[in-house]
């Protein structure tokens, strides 16, 4: 079953490389995901994770909410058990109410996702 805290390892385009994806909030069937990248010139920095943080990291990043989405859990399942996505060591308490609060502070995130977020912490 998961949670919030529990990570996924997604693979993304352009060059399909794995990126570590954090469920922040779980509702009736559905999910919000946020992921986690390299820092860039002017990208939203509402949440910073330093190495050490989650075992996953090899250098300081920041949480994409720009691309924050709802997803159902069936889908997120029935990808895990067809191996398109991978599990990953959850987050600490901490670090997944840091994500949350950076989402609730991010100009980036969709309205629709702040929103799921809010009727669920």
């Amino acid at each position: 079953m998961l949670t919030a805290g529990n990570t996924l390892l997604i693979r993304t385009p352009p060059n399909n490389k794995e990126h570590l994806f954090i469920i922040i909030a779980v509702q009736d069937c559905a999910a919000l995901l946020v992921n986690i990248t390299t820092p860039k010139i002017g990208c939203d920095c509402s949440c910073c994770i330093n190495v050490g943080e989650h075992p996953f990291l090899q250098h300081n990043s920041v949480v994409n909410y720009g691309d924050a989405s709802i997803r159902p859990m069936s889908n997120i399942e029935a990808c895990l058990k067809n191996n398109i996505i991978k599990r990953n060591s959850p987050v600490s308490i901490p670090l997944l109410k840091k994500i949350q609060h950076g989402a609730m502070i991010s100009p980036d995130i969709p309205k629709k996702c702040r929103n799921f977020l809010c009727s669920v912490i």
